[in-house]
């Protein structure tokens, strides 16, 4: 298949998403996509279906049970990026956060399952959220890029260059070096970039690139971008015009006053096809039939 041009892909997904029915639905699942990716970034595998089943309170979440020796928890990574899209000025996305608040606590939840992750994190997460929120930034990939090589500066400098001693049985010492990953800390910082540039009019949480590591330039990081926005636009498109088609059979389907929170509990019951019923109640605040 054909690469498509960077910036088109975008320009067609931000239009799109602008007047789009689908648009809150979307929006919610996006996230879970996105933070899938920031959760595969950091070395702890696992994905969009895996989160919705934990906020909609089927389980734990994702990999909290299973013994397995991650370097950091879901629960704290899901945390920080849900954290990252929200701007002060963002009046456009605040119908997406009060429906999700609606059914789980992020904040709570990693302090819950992750407490020792945010300690850890935190500082450097709220430094590089400052970058990102500095202004000068212009709408092209070229800037964007150059915020983000200032942020990877940022990471490198904060490294935490431990080490691990394991000794042989014949008494040789073997050392090893432990690094916590932090490239993901920058890459969530990805989708607001986009729009403080104004390269997206909208908020596209699930463009965030996938890769582990850190870039070592400015152009190495402009690359990245454009191959994200080019490989994940297009998908994501697709995506949204499932969620109309499925929309547009909701409201066919079902009539509703002018007060009814049928609009609302349609787009969640899109956007995660798990809540149950008693859940979809809560999170529009109406009465399960």
């Amino acid at each position: 298949m054909e690469r498509q041009d960077p910036l088109l892909a975008l320009g067609r997904l931000d239009g799109r998403l602008t007047h789009s029915p689908a648009r809150t639905a979307w929006s919610i699942r996006s996230r879970f996509e996105g933070a899938a990716i920031v959760a595969c970034n950091a070395g702890v595998p696992t994905d969009a279906n895996a989160i919705e089943a934990w906020v909609v309170g089927s389980g734990l979440p994702p990999r909290a049970g299973e013994g397995l020796n991650d370097p950091l928890g879901v629960a704290a990574i899901v945390h920080y990026f849900l954290a990252s899209l929200t701007t002060p000025s963002d009046g456009r996305d605040r119908q997406v956060r009060r429906l999700l608040q609606g059914l789980f606590d992020a904040e709570a939840e990693a302090s819950t399952w992750s407490g020792a992750d945010l300690v850890h994190y935190g500082p450097l997460w709220r430094a590089l959220r400052k970058i990102a929120e500095e202004p000068g930034l212009e709408p092209s990939l070229t800037c964007i890029a150059g915020r983000l090589a200032q942020m990877a500066r940022l990471v490198n400098r904060a490294a935490d260059h431990s080490e691990l001693v394991a000794t042989l049985p014949d008494g040789r010492a073997i050392t090893f070096g432990h690094d916590h990953p932090r490239a993901w800390l920058v890459m969530i910082m990805v989708p607001t970039l986009l729009q403080r540039s104004g390269l997206s009019a909208n908020l596209l949480p699930s463009l965030v690139p996938r890769h582990k590591f850190l870039c070592s330039s400015a152009p190495e990081w402009r690359d990245l971008l454009a191959e994200c926005l080019s490989t994940q636009a297009p998908p994501a498109i697709r995506a949204l015009d499932r969620m109309e088609h499925e929309l547009a059979q909701l409201r066919a389907r079902y009539r509703r006053t002018a007060r009814s929170r049928l609009a609302d509990a349609a787009e969640l019951r899109v956007a995660l096809p798990s809540l149950t019923r008693n859940k979809l109640a809560i999170a529009v605040n109406a009465t399960p039939a």
